[in-house]
Order: structure tokens, then sequence, then C-alpha cells
């Protein structure tokens, strides 16, 4: 299957391939997302050599596994490296030799997949391979590295903001972020799912637009079924994943689970300080663990410019996290069902919205569009009043002068905008005007999945977008 999406990574690495000078190439991004596959695709019929870190494995089994990967690229050295400065000395022989696969355009491909695995505790991985680059890659003009892992934090701290060896060495870094759903929606035509834009958007409500989960799905089932043999059965494959999500993106520290855990419970975020003072963790812990998350995208981090220090909240905006925080981690049984969970219709409906809500938010460039300001710099977040008594789903502040405040609603019907209700959008606007004193023009915009019923009590609002602007 060819790749879906990815047209910008696809192009870069392409260009990368094509350019007169050696290349360090850094993909990374969350578990799940795709990046093997994307350098997989590109470039699969072109590695000269290629590797790949041992899950959990000490030095010695990393140095075992990367040996037997230079036996099969010709290297003719029976024993295993006794150390990294080896290893690469034994990688530089192999990498000129003349027998060595080229690219169309001549240059020698290396993939070192899952890198922050060769990196193992006390070991001089890093080192070796900075000496390796500065010594071998910044000569010669023709070498191509790509870098790979899910170790999202890891990698940013000791590859693209280190201040060692590798200090400034990379030439391209692409994160790679789950599907949007215009490309959720190319992988399940091409999957024939024959599944609506509705089923389509409830499927990325749950699974967070990751390829890899959609490839698990099976297009002659819907979508409960899927969700259930997938995620709720007993031993079901993606059960367990948000705790392998989180420790191979991060690391192992129950820091990260209670931040999450701690945000889910509080759909329209919450103050930054105030998470911190109900978890019994060190503020530098805290802050590193925060720091992290909001790097790997699993939590947005805003700051509140009309309050007096622009203090900072905290959103946790992951769909596939929000799901299992809000229901596989909160009291139901094993045997529970999809089915069992809509019963619940207090807890289902608030998921759902929610869920709804975070979509939105991660298709904000889709919603710009359609507002016709996608070249605006903005500033989104949600918000809620003082006394919390009144929340606004997205606010949009726009450089331009305006502020937009977006209401969103995810129903089965075409929502009704009744009297009252029109009451109280005004009064949270008039609220939001009191508590944060914009010098700003603010405009009501609904999102509505199934659109607005009518004309009545619209007079109000600006914009009204639907599922399909989400697809732009």
């Amino acid at each position: 299957m060819a790749v879906i999406g990815r047209k910008e990574n696809i192009r870069e690495l392409e260009r990368c391939e094509r350019s007169q000078k050696s290349e360090l190439i850094c993909v990374y991004g969350r578990r799940r997302v795709g990046k093997t596959y994307l350098v997989e695709q590109t470039f699969a019929n072109f590695f000269a050599f290629r590797a790949t870190g041992v899950e959990s494995g000490n030095t010695r089994t990393q140095l075992k596994s990367f040996h037997q990967r230079l036996i099969e690229a010709g290297d003719t050295t029976k024993r295993i490296p006794q150390n990294w400065f080896e290893a690469f000395s034994r990688l530089e022989r192999v990498l000129q030799s003349d027998n060595i696969r080229l690219s169309v355009h001549g240059k020698k491909i290396v993939f070192f997949d899952e890198f922050p695995w060769f990196a193992t505790a006390r070991s001089d991985f890093l080192e070796a391979f900075g000496e390796f680059w500065n010594r071998c890659g910044t000569v010669s003009g023709n070498y191509m590295f790509i870098i790979c892992g899910s170790a999202t934090s890891w990698i940013i701290k000791n590859v693209l903001e280190d201040t060692g060896s590798l200090y400034d060495r990379v030439t391209s870094q692409m994160f790679l972020r789950p599907f949007t759903l215009k490309e959720t929606e190319l992988f399940m035509k091409d999957k024939d799912f024959g599944w609506s834009r509705r089923q389509i958007v409830e499927a990325q409500m749950v699974f967070g637009g990751l390829p890899y989960f959609f490839d698990l799905l099976n297009p002659d089932e819907s979508l409960t079924w899927n969700i259930n043999m997938l995620i709720l059965r007993p031993h079901a494959l993606l059960r367990n994943e948000s705790k392998k999500l989180l420790e191979a993106t991060l690391k192992k520290s129950p820091a990260y689970n209670e931040i999450m855990e701690c945000l889910s419970a509080h759909y329209y975020g919450m103050p930054k300080q105030e998470c911190f003072e109900s978890l019994s963790i060190s503020q530098g812990t805290f802050s590193r663990a925060v720091d992290d998350l909001v790097k790997c995208g699993y939590v947005h981090e805003s700051a509140d410019t009309y309050s007096k220090g622009h203090p900072l909240r905290l959103q946790l905006v992951d769909p596939f996290l929000l799901f299992h925080y809000t229901f596989l981690s909160k009291g139901y049984s094993d045997n529970t069902k999809f089915e069992d969970y809509k019963n619940d219709t207090g807890r289902y409906m608030n998921w759902r919205g929610h869920a709804f809500e975070v979509l939105c938010m991660y298709h904000i460039d889709s919603i710009k569009n359609a507002l016709g300001i996608s070249g605006v710099k903005t500033n989104e977040y949600a918000w809620v009043s003082q006394n919390r008594d009144a929340q606004i789903d997205i606010v949009i502040d726009r450089d331009d002068g305006i502020i937009d405040i977006c209401e969103n609603k995810y129903t089965d019907t075409p929502f009704t905008i009744s009297e009252s209700y029109e009451k109280s959008l005004l009064k949270k606007i008039e609220m939001y005007r009191r508590e944060t004193a914009p010098k700003k023009a603010l405009k009501l915009i609904m999102i509505c999945a199934e659109g607005i019923n009518g004309v009545a009590h619209t007079e109000h609002i600006s914009h009204t977008l639907t599922l399909d602007d989400l697809f732009n």
C-alpha cells in the first residue's frame, strides 16, 4: 500500500537524498504513528545499512544485534564489538567498500530505527555516534543517516537539543503527527471501509489518528465491534496500549500517569499550579514531566494572557489516552463492552462531547481555513470562568483584532438553538468579556457536527462549521 498523506515528509526525505552534502535526519514522534513505515516505503530498496535497537536490551545485547547487521552488510569480523567505538569503526569500513548499495543520486543511506534503545545506561553509544558523524559524516558528501525513534522526549533532549558532539548536527528533523481526518479518510478509502465521514470522526475520537490502530480495524465490522475486540475485551491487543505508549514515548515514571489521571478529570483543563498542588511529586519532577507531555503532543499548555501573571493551563488533548482514562481506568470490569459504556449516558455523553472538542482543537488549521484566517497568527485554548460556572470550548485569539468564541456540539441530528440556549451563550461571552477585558471584538462560532436546525436564534452567530470543514 502506498504511503497515505505525509507528502511534505516524503518531499523532504527525497530532497535530502538529492542534496550535495551528507545529511543527518531525525524522524521522531509517538509510538504507532508510522515513522518506520514512512522511511521504509521511501527508501527500502536503497538502504546501505540498517539496524534496529533492541527494546530493554542491555549494551551487550545491542552490540550483539548490531554485529549481526554488520555481518549481513559484508563485515567479515567474527567477534562481537567490545564497545560502540569499535562498532562504528567497523561500520565505516562497511560503508567504504566498493560494493555498498547506493541510492538513485549516489547516497549511502543508513537507517537506525529505535535509535534511543541503542543508548543504554552507561554505554558509550552517543559518544561513539557523535565522533563517527563528526569525523565521517561531515567530511564525506554522500552519507544519509536517518535516525528514528518513539522516545520523543529523549530525542529532543539528547539529539535535537544536545550541546555536545551532536550540537547543530541534525540537518533535517520531522515530528510525525497522527493522521488528520482527511488522511484517515484517504486511508480508509484505500482499505475499502466504505465508512461515512461521521463514522470516520468517531473512529478518530477513539483511536486518535494513529495509522497502526486503523490498520488493525476490520472494515467488514462496525466501529463498536472493533472497539470491543481491540480495546475492551480481556487480553485485547490494545487494552494496555496506553501504558506502553507513555513508556515508549517518554520513560518509566509514575509522574506521567499521575498527571494524566489528574487532567483527565478536568475536561477543560486546569491551572498548571493547581495540577501540581494536587499531586505528591516534587516541583522539578512535575515540571520535567509536563514539558515532556507537551512536547509529545499529549497535553496542551496555554497561557492566560488576560490574567495577572499570565498563569499557565494544562489540558489533556490526546483522543486515545482520553478514552483510556475516561473508561478503562475508572471502575469498569474486564467484561464491559462499548454498549455498556453507552448505557452510562452521563459519562458517555461527557466523553463524546469532549472528544469532539479535542478533535476540533487538533484540527485548528482546518477551522482557521474555513474561517478564512489561515494566514493569521492565533493562540488557541479552552477557557473556564473564575467561579467555574462557565466554559468555552475553544477560544481563538487572533492577531487581527478579533477573538473567536467557539461552541462545539457533537449531536446525531442538526443542533437546535433555543431561546434559552442563545441567552446562555450570550451570558458566557459576556462573562469572558468581563473577566478578561480584551481589547478585541468577540465573535461567536458554532462548530456543529450536523449543522444547525433552522435559523431561529442565530443572529449572533458569525460562522457555522460542520464536520465537512474539519476534513479540509
